[in-house]
């Protein structure tokens, strides 16, 4: 199913053409510029494995820099987006076309960026427990599970600056770049093209613990979906920001979540699996149902 926006009335400046952009402080793209959308992609998926490569020489996961390393490779769709924003589109104002400006008005971008972060964790928690009633997996309350709570906002909080430097790229950049597809086009293949570049780290057992394959087949249908989502926010606040704190929750939640309550079921009750697949989706129906699916405009307040 195509998720579709409302199309602006005819008149000055406006298109009946319900692909093209709604009128922004950028000039509306007709075409998506896949030049830009080809150096992106080479840029971030090139740039992942590059920087990846000392754990696949050595050690993998155990190796002593696979922290700073992860999070490099987790600024490369930044420095993708910025490749081809500036050399290739060169936007009059390449912030607002990453989405980086205006985050006012404030409320909204709070708004979104408050939805996000708690909105990721709720679905978290109510993936274990609708693997419980399911019968996936029994709910079990380890020592110290409501102070891992706690200090797992903290951690979120810290995790969005490390987030931010993958939503510049894949919903600051890509998502705007196929806006022309059509909003539901935009969003799939904005997540598609999200889920292959973990290989570098999925590949060696990284979120799924395993190194076959079919961990980055998982992997990708996760990020289509939670994409989605990710894409919804940033449609409807007109910033990146928000998807960040999302995003950012969802690294700092998932793991915490799973050991606290749920510490021998592997991943399936958590957004990384079927379950919360399940979840999701529904999530994404009662979106699409409501029609929420709309591009709001930097600088006014959300309809």
């Amino acid at each position: 199913m195509i998720i579709t926006g409302t199309t602006p009335p005819p008149g000055p400046g406006r298109t009946d053409d319900p692909t093209a952009l709604s009128p922004e402080a950028t000039p509306p793209e007709r075409r998506v510029p896949w030049a830009a959308v080809l150096t992106f992609l080479v840029v971030a998926y090139g740039g992942g494995w590059l920087i990846a490569l000392p754990l696949w020489r050595s050690g993998g996961l155990a190796n002593p820099l696979f922290l700073p390393l992860g999070l490099a490779v987790m600024a490369t769709p930044t420095l993708a987006a910025l490749v081809a924003t500036l050399a290739v589109v060169r936007p009059a104002h390449p912030a607002r076309f990453l989405g980086l400006t205006p985050v006012r008005p404030w409320r909204r971008t709070l708004g979104y960026a408050l939805l996000g972060f708690v909105g990721v964790q709720v679905l978290g928690a109510l993936a274990i427990v609708l693997a419980w009633v399911l019968g996936v997996t029994p709910l079990q309350v380890t020592g110290g599970a409501w102070s891992s709570l706690v200090s797992m906002q903290l951690l979120g909080l810290v995790v969005t600056v490390a987030a931010l430097g993958e939503e510049i790229g894949w919903r600051g950049f890509l998502l705007r770049a196929l806006r022309p597809l059509g909003t539901g086009k935009a969003l799939v293949l904005s997540g598609l093209a999200w889920g292959p570049w973990h290989a570098p780290l999925v590949l060696l057992g990284y979120n799924y613990g395993t190194m076959d394959p079919s961990a980055l087949i998982m992997m990708t249908v996760t990020t289509i979906l939670m994409g989605v989502l990710f894409g919804w926010l940033r449609m409807r606040s007109a910033s990146v920001y928000p998807s960040a704190f999302a995003h950012g929750a969802l690294n700092a939640s998932g793991g915490t979540l799973l050991a606290a309550f749920a510490p021998a079921a592997g991943v399936a009750p958590s957004v990384l699996g079927w379950v919360g697949w399940l979840l999701l989706a529904v999530v994404i129906g009662g979106l699409v149902a409501t029609r929420a699916f709309r591009w709001a405009r930097p600088g006014t307040a959300s309809s």
